[in-house]
């Protein structure tokens, strides 16, 4: 007999998402109640939902928008804080991959081997700051990324400023351009991602 797929709406994945913040005692906001006001005022020409909420000092922000007058959707889970780093530096963080010597601009080493073994780094900073990563870190990014794919870390001025704490601050966070659906890679996602951006911050003093 074939197999049939269990698709699910999205009402269900927003439901999913619910499920953390109200399993964990945890205030939030959506798109249907903006009680909190995490977030900023929007385009009124977008159609989107979210759920965002503050978790151990960080945010857990999942988007997905349509913009009907531009003929384009943003969709992306992402935890974020602030960092207290040089000003210029910026960086974006991923899985090594055969293809970004192709696609991957303005790579840079860390300078620790077994690091540049395992991940891409791309920066237009003169160099990476050394010791802000450990090979323990290393493991950690590519565990969540195992299990959601793809993942990225970034570090980045003014960053996702429709969350109004994180307006004009330099941001640390953990991406992935989908709506997280699964509670075990909810769980994983803020749980490690949580960790290794507190790594990062005890790291960056």
């Amino acid at each position: 007999m074939p197999k049939h797929e269990i698709t699910m709406s999205k009402s269900d994945t927003f439901e999913i998402l619910l499920d953390y913040p109200k399993e964990h005692g945890i205030n939030y906001e959506t798109h249907e109640s903006r009680e909190r006001f995490y977030l900023n005022p929007n385009d009124p020409f977008l159609r989107m939902k979210y759920v965002v909420f503050k978790t151990d000092g960080l945010f857990f922000c999942a988007y997905d928008s349509y913009a009907a007058k531009a003929y384009t959707t943003t969709t992306y889970s992402g935890l974020y804080g602030s960092i207290n780093l040089p000003a210029g530096f910026e960086c974006k963080i991923y899985k090594k991959d055969i293809l970004d010597f192709f696609f991957r601009m303005n790579r840079k080493k860390s300078g620790e081997k077994t690091i540049d073994d395992k991940l891409t780094i791309t920066t237009r900073s003169k160099s990476f700051p050394k010791g802000l990563l450990s090979l323990k870190d290393v493991m950690l990014f590519l565990r969540i990324n195992s299990i959601v794919t793809p993942v990225e870390l970034l570090i980045q001025n003014n960053y996702r400023p429709i969350i109004r704490e994180l307006n004009d601050r330099k941001i640390i966070g953990l991406e992935t351009n989908q709506w997280i659906c699964k509670k075990e890679d909810l769980e994983v996602f803020i749980n490690s991602g949580g960790e290794l951006i507190r790594n990062i911050l005890k790291a960056s003093g």
